[in-house]
């Protein structure tokens, strides 16, 4: 790693107008699912890994190979267990076009490689909070929803449209969404700590000021990703927008991701490895990656409990199907197809069987398509049957107000921690 990493990338994003992230290495947000949502990389990228960042990264689909040639052949750029080898192997056989996946890491990662190789990939599965960016860039084309039939099985609890639209103009079709709870280890929590301050009138944990406990030190868990974590600060002050915020709540933002260094003994990389620290007891209380870290520690014996309606607001993220221009856009008829069929009810029952995410279900549709109530426990379905009342407290992912300020500052948060 370079002497001075921030400014080898920032004169590297000068010099190429490189897009608006930082290139996280192949550390997954929902890794073995696992890398679920919203996102995480291990390290600081150094100069020249954006343009290396068009390499493959096998994610259980095959390689991807280039994009663009022949329509019976699509490359995909997703997240780990979204789309899985049998699936896919399923779908050729039934229409003949083999699809190849990738994985990323991290929404950042995501948006690197497809800068770097706009043609590599012909459907990427863009997060929330990231589609002003591809638009500007021109690297993304608008959804034809008409060749999207099953787009009218999507549950329409929220509008998630909102999300992949940018000046009215629709980019993507859901493909999962969910959101990142304040977790805790119920055996040992509250036990001997006083968290009377915290707590809802049910005793449940209900401040993400609760991190910030000297009681917790060096026992709080968060992953390794600004765009899922950094939203989690402005809401624990009290900011009620927390991806727009002014001059002065950039200052406490600041101020206050930095007071969360001594809480922490490390960023975790993805699913797997904040599940571990769970499991081992190196953290008891934390930011939750994805709900199947909570379904992965309960199998081990260790419980972990979660609220998903913090007071303060919830961080919340969707992926999205989106056609880039250079590649998906060039071969339509075979990327709709696809599209098409992972949008199909009996394609997400399988998904939130097989994963625990949430997919494009209502609870009904779920039900009514055999996934059982055990099925749906790590989901966030059942939840959705309160309507307002759940949804009005998710704060899905927007483009914030200085995305390149945010990721300066989550990197000189990151080297401060463990010093």
């Amino acid at each position: 790693m370079p002497a001075n990493p921030l400014r080898s990338l920032y004169e590297m994003r000068r010099k190429e107008l490189a897009a608006k992230s930082l290139l996280e290495e192949g550390l997954s947000r929902r890794q073995v699912l696992r890398r679920g949502a919203v996102a995480g990389a291990g390290v600081l990228v150094g100069p020249g890994l954006l343009a290396a960042c068009g390499d493959d990264d096998d994610g259980g689909g095959g390689g991807g190979g280039g994009g663009g040639g022949s329509s019976d052949e699509i490359n995909i750029l997703t997240w780990e267990g979204y789309h899985q080898e049998p699936w896919l192997q399923e779908f050729t056989k039934e229409t003949g076009i083999k699809v190849n996946a990738t994985s990323v890491g991290s929404p950042a990662e995501m948006f690197a490689k497809v800068k770097a190789s706009p043609g590599q990939f012909d459907i990427i599965y863009n997060t929330a909070g990231w589609f002003d960016q591809y638009v500007a860039e021109d690297l993304i084309v608008p959804i034809d929803e008409s060749k999207v039939p099953n787009v009218s099985e999507i549950s329409e609890a929220f509008p998630w449209r909102d999300a992949t639209s940018v000046d009215g103009t629709n980019y993507g079709i859901l493909y999962t969404w969910g959101a990142s709870p304040l977790g805790w280890n119920s055996d040992v929590i509250p036990g001997d700590f006083d968290i009377s301050r915290y707590v809802n009138d049910e005793g449940v944990p209900d401040d993400w000021n609760i991190f910030w406990d000297e009681q917790f030190k060096g026992n709080v868990t968060i992953f390794d990703d600004p765009t899922s974590v950094e939203p989690m600060i402005p809401l624990a002050i009290g900011i009620e927008n927390p991806y727009q915020l002014t001059d002065e709540q950039f200052e406490q933002f600041e101020q206050k991701l930095f007071e969360l260094r001594p809480q922490l003994k490390k960023l975790t990389s993805g699913f797997d490895d904040q599940a571990n620290t769970l499991i081992t007891g190196e953290a008891t209380i934390g930011y939750i990656n994805h709900d199947l870290v909570i379904l992965e520690a309960n199998k081990k014996g260790v419980p972990i409990e979660a609220n998903h309606t913090v007071h303060q607001g919830v961080p919340a993220w969707s992926d999205n199907a989106t056609l880039t221009k250079e590649g998906g856009a060039t071969k339509e008829d075979a990327v709709y197809e696809f599209i098409n069929a992972s949008t199909a009810v009996p394609w997400q029952a399988r998904l939130v069987k097989t994963t625990g995410n949430s997919g494009t279900l209502s609870y009904d549709q779920a039900i009514d398509e055999g996934v059982t109530e055990e099925e749906l426990e790590p989901t966030l379905i059942p939840q959705t049957r309160q309507g307002d009342a759940f949804f009005d407290v998710l704060l899905f992912f927007q483009a914030p107000e200085d995305l390149d300020r945010r990721l300066e500052v989550w990197n000189e948060f990151k080297l401060g921690i463990g010093a």
